[in-house]
């Protein structure tokens, strides 16, 4: 797939087509909760390409909303097989009974078409049960724009169906080698366009996003030793955050952004601290004895997973943001690590051990139950995608380090393979 980078300004979402009955916008369809998911199942047949549309734009749109409505956690799509069984009708009652016969209950169709220099999408969604338009939109963007709208249509069917748009636009920052030295790349959700964001020619470790996608901290060696640096990819802009002590690692933005909250040894032990994000004079928040480290902000702001080894093996506890009320959280097994939060703040994900292998478990925040995700290899470093839905996290399981995710169904998909990849951090701002 070719390599090109398109803002998402580029698209101009246009009025709707059809005017939605009152009780179709605001009636929310499902609501999502983790677990225990329910699902809609929707037939969605390509959409008809109209005479002059490119066809390798057509190509490429097709496939990358079908791509997404696969992953979509609160879709089922009707297997294709069965669309041949349904005969045209002239009388929409009669077409939308032979649809809901064959299991689905809702229908989107739409056509896509050149017009000048654009491509525009016409998208509809019907529900097969009453007839009416549960969604229906026109999209225009740029012809190499393709997989930006089908991102786009994407999200916003999920978003009838939940309440909020899906992942689809959401993007993944990690650690790649693929151009010889250790740097910071950025690739789609579904690991399309991969971009590199630096060229330091030093060790690169841990990235993590603001929460509003523009700015990036993560861990350099480019003076040597380890120190924290904040990114803003869009302009290519590095500044240096924190430098002092022999360890600076594993940071994590605060959900408002202000704030910055990481491991360093500048006292001598390894401990939590927080920082400005404009920079100033760390807070230590941690004191225990034993190592302190990847502090993971709560999505409320109000607590700080982090791993410590002050009970003689790496476990994860939680803190309110200021360091105190610190309480341990893991107590099944001797390892816990890397903690990350998905997005309603009721769920850890982590690294765990299980024999001799590192694999994924999340943990109910209030109830304390953890639930190990099995898989081949090792499997570390985790974080959910922006929704919730699905998990992104590193797995030598292909024999070196790459990069996969887990859909709603808990299946990996293998989003990197050249080079060795690792450290996913999710966002869901775009470009």
């Amino acid at each position: 797939m070719k390599n090109c980078k398109i803002p998402l300004m580029t698209i101009v979402t246009a009025a709707l087509v059809y005017a939605l009955p009152v009780s179709a916008q605001n009636e929310l369809y499902l609501e999502i909760t983790q677990p225990g998911l329910r699902r809609v199942a929707i037939a969605a047949p390509p959409l008809m390409v109209l005479p002059g549309t490119p066809v390798d734009a057509s190509k490429v749109f097709q496939q990358t909303l079908d791509n997404d409505l696969a992953a979509a956690a609160p879709i089922a799509v009707v297997d294709t097989k069965l669309y041949a069984l349904v005969e045209d009708d002239p009388r929409p009652e009669i077409l939308n009974q032979r649809w809901r016969a064959i299991g689905a209950q809702f229908l989107l169709s739409g056509t896509l078409v050149r017009a000048g220099g654009q491509l525009v999408v016409e998208a509809r969604l019907v529900d097969l049960v009453s007839g009416e338009f549960a969604f229906a939109k026109r999209y225009r963007a740029g012809i190499t724009a393709s997989q930006v709208v089908a991102h786009t249509l994407a999200n916003d069917i999920v978003q009838v169906f939940t309440g909020r748009p899906g992942p689809f636009l959401s993007r993944v920052g990690f650690i790649s080698t693929r151009a010889g030295g250790t740097e910071v790349w950025v690739m789609d959700w579904d690991g399309a366009n991969p971009r590199q964001l630096t060229k330091h020619g030093a060790i690169a470790l841990a990235p993590a996003w603001s929460p509003d996608g523009r700015r990036m901290v993560f861990t350099s060696f480019l003076r040597g030793s380890p120190a924290l640096f904040v990114l803003t990819p869009q302009e290519g802009y590095l500044r240096p955050l924190w430098d002092k002590g022999g360890v600076n690692s594993s940071a994590s933005f605060s959900p408002n952004g202000k704030t910055i909250a990481f491991a360093s040894s500048v006292d001598g032990n390894t401990d939590i601290y927080t920082v400005d994000v404009e920079g100033g004079t760390p807070r230590r928040l941690t004191t225990a004895s034993g190592i302190d480290t990847q502090p993971a902000w709560a999505p409320n702001g109000r607590q700080i997973a982090f791993t410590s080894a002050r009970s003689g093996s790496p476990q994860i506890y939680l803190m309110d943001a200021d360091g105190s009320n610190v309480r341990r959280l893991t107590f099944d097994g001797g390892f816990h690590d890397e903690a990350a939060w998905a997005e309603d703040g009721t769920r850890l994900a982590c690294t765990t051990k299980v024999g001799n292998r590192f694999q994924i478990a999340t943990i109910d925040i209030v109830s304390g139950q953890q639930t190990v995700i099995p898989g081949p290899g090792n499997n570390e470093s985790p974080c959910f995608s922006p929704d919730g839905s699905m998990l992104a996290f590193a797995s030598d399981r292909t024999g070196t380090a790459q990069i996969f995710i887990t859909d709603a169904d808990g299946v990996p998909h293998q989003l990197t393979t050249e080079g060795t990849n690792h450290s996913p951090t999710w966002t869901a701002a775009t470009d």
